[in-house]
This record gives C-alpha cells, sequence and structure tokens, in this order.
C-alpha cells in the first residue's frame, strides 16, 4: 500500500492531513523527488502535460508524485485529491482518494462534465464531512464514498498542565483559508469598543501583509508550533468566522488544547464541533451573534462554567484523535486490496 503526499502548507509540523500516516506504518509514502536532476526532470515534464491539467493549482511537485504513482500497481491512497489527482486517474492499481474542500470550491474547482468524467476512476472516495459525500455520491455510487474525518495529534495538542491566568482577555483567531475576515473585522471593533485594552486580539495567519487588520489586533505570521499551542492554551475563547468549511484543522487544534470555541455554521463545522459545550455555532456572515457568543464566553472566564467549556473542547477534540481515525481508515484499505 502506497500514499502520495504532498505536504499543504500549515502552520504546525503536527497538523495537517498527512499525519495520519503516522499512525499507519505499513503505508510507505510517495513523496516529491529531491536533488537537482530529479527536480529539473520533473519540472521538464510538467512543462509539458500541466497545461492540460485543468487543476488550477498542479505545480511540479505534484506531478512527480503523479509519475510514481503512474509507475506502481500497488493499492494508492491521493491524500490531498483537490490538488493532485488527475493524471493518476490512468493509473493500473486501485486508488482511493480525499477531498478535502467543501461542495461549492469543488464546483468551481472542475466544470460537471469534468468532474462527471473523474470522480468514477478512483475505486474508492474519501470526504471528510456528509455535504461532500452527498456531492460525491451523485456521481459515484454511495458505496464507494467514504466518510472518515480528519483527525488530530491530542498528544501534540493539549490543554495546559494548569489552569491559565486571565490577566487579560484573548480572543484567538487562526488560519486565512475560507476566513470570513468581514465579520472578524465586525467583532473586532464590538469588542474593542467594549473592553478596550481589557481585550487581547490575535490572528495567526499567512500572508499578513495582504489586507487591512483593526488597529487592535495584533497579527502574527511564521510562529513556531511551540508558540502557536501556547496561544490555544491561553485563549479565553476561539474565534472561527467561516465562510464554508469542511474539516478545519484550526477547530481541531484549539479544542484539542481546551479553548472553547466560537464557529460559524457552515459545512462541516458541526460535525466535528459537535452538540456540547465545547463550541458555540452562529449564522453564516452575522457578526452580531457571533460577537455576542465571544462576549458570553468572556463573562464567563475564570469560573466554573468556563473550565466546563474548556473540558468539553478536549473531550470533543479526543473523538477525532489520530489512532482512531487511522483504524477507520484501515477499513478501507482492505477493501481497496481486496480489489
Amino acid at each position: 500500500m502506497i500514499a502520495s503526499v504532498v505536504r499543504v502548507p500549515w502552520h504546525t509540523t503536527h497538523g495537517g492531513y498527512d499525519r495520519l500516516l503516522d499512525h499507519l506504518p505499513q503505508v510507505r509514502r510517495i513523496t516529491p523527488p529531491v536533488g537537482p536532476l530529479a527536480t529539473t526532470a520533473a519540472r521538464a515534464a510538467h512543462r509539458l502535460l500541466a497545461q492540460r491539467c485543468p487543476l488550477p493549482f498542479y505545480p511540479a511537485e505534484h506531478f512527480a508524485t503523479d509519475l510514481h504513482l503512474l509507475a506502481s500497481c500497488e493499492a494508492a491512497h491521493v491524500l490531498y485529491g483537490d490538488e493532485q489527482y488527475w493524471f493518476a486517474r490512468h493509473r493500473l492499481g486501485p486508488t482511493a482518494v480525499t477531498y478535502h474542500q467543501p461542495p461549492a470550491h469543488l464546483k468551481q474547482l472542475l466544470p460537471p462534465e469534468t468532474w462527471r468524467r473523474l470522480a468514477p476512476t478512483a475505486e474508492h472516495i474519501v470526504v471528510l464531512d456528509s455535504h461532500q459525500q452527498a456531492f460525491f455520491t451523485d456521481l459515484v455510487p454511495c458505496e464507494r464514498v467514504h466518510l472518515v474525518p480528519h483527525g488530530i495529534d491530542t498528544t501534540a495538542f493539549t490543554p495546559p498542565p494548569w489552569p491559565p491566568s486571565w490577566d487579560r482577555l484573548r480572543v484567538l483567531t487562526v488560519g486565512w483559508w475560507l476566513r470570513d475576515w468581514e465579520v472578524l473585522d465586525a467583532v473586532h471593533e464590538r469588542l474593542y469598543r467594549r473592553y478596550g485594552g481589557g481585550v487581547e486580539l490575535i490572528v495567526v495567519t499567512r500572508q499578513a501583509s495582504r489586507r487591512p487588520w483593526h488597529p487592535a489586533a495584533r497579527v502574527l505570521e511564521g510562529i513556531t508550533e511551540q508558540r502557536l499551542i501556547a496561544l490555544y492554551r491561553q485563549a479565553a475563547v476561539m474565534l472561527l468566522p467561516l465562510i464554508d468549511a469542511s474539516a478545519n484543522n484550526a477547530l481541531l487544534e484549539a479544542m484539542a488544547c481546551g479553548a472553547p470555541v466560537v464557529a460559524t455554521d457552515v459545512g462541516g463545522i458541526r460535525y466535528y464541533a459537535g452538540r456540547g459545550r465545547a463550541a458555540v455555532l452562529t449564522p453564516p456572515g452575522d457578526a452580531a451573534a457571533a460577537a455576542e457568543a465571544v462576549e458570553q464566553i468572556l463573562a464567563e472566564t475564570g469560573t466554573a462554567a468556563h473550565a466546563v467549556r474548556r473540558a468539553a473542547a478536549r473531550e470533543q477534540a479526543e473523538l477525532f484523535a489520530w489512532p482512531s481515525v487511522a483504524e477507520q481508515m484501515r477499513d478501507l484499505y482492505r477493501l481497496l486490496e481486496e480489489r
């Protein structure tokens, strides 16, 4: 069994979907070749063939791993189908493909007729939430579409060993993809007007210089994993305004570190956040509802009610610990290898 891995940039070493393979030691990883000759050859072939790939993001590294897949007849798992699964559809061995993007984004990725040709070429499709499942069961038989959740490293992302000191009320936002920046700015403005310097607004993101931020927000980029974990642990609340989502790394990381979450109720967020005290979900685009939810949790900070939320967040994250997710994936691999 082999798996095609192209590391998707994220803030942490222990975050990201490819951490699944840490718990599947029997699976051999295929990664982009290293060295000047391998890189030059891959780029030359990529220049010739990439124009025939309709995926909007298909760099030479993706193509290089596809070449390995095409040359092998072993059962294979393409971990990031949204960015990589195109030429490998011609391979002879059985293939499982995981898709990460929500249905609306998948529809923008490729036209319907292309999806109708592409999706059936994979023996099995792995999705991360039920909305994706519905998208793909319109394209292939339902028994070939499997909901196997995204996971989280609950040994790396952990609550603090002792209760944090709440000298300031910290509101943390992490990430960049499909974030609702208008809601974030509106919530930041309302919180600043109410609390002034008593609230600390922190944003960890990529390409921090690409947009204006609220003047009171402290925007961080390129921080270490240890620093990010410390921020999760110190957060009174994690604010996650979203346009859309399937799974979400930041949501799982925050909950694993015991941070209560206010997130937008879109896509697969409810599936991962649960219906308990771990998270408050607010309607899409509703900045007032998001601000009220954040203020409610801030008002509880340091109380028994806040401690209950923090414990519930950790408990919810443990449902998606990688060993459990890997066991579900092993069941799918058995189906794939029996073909």
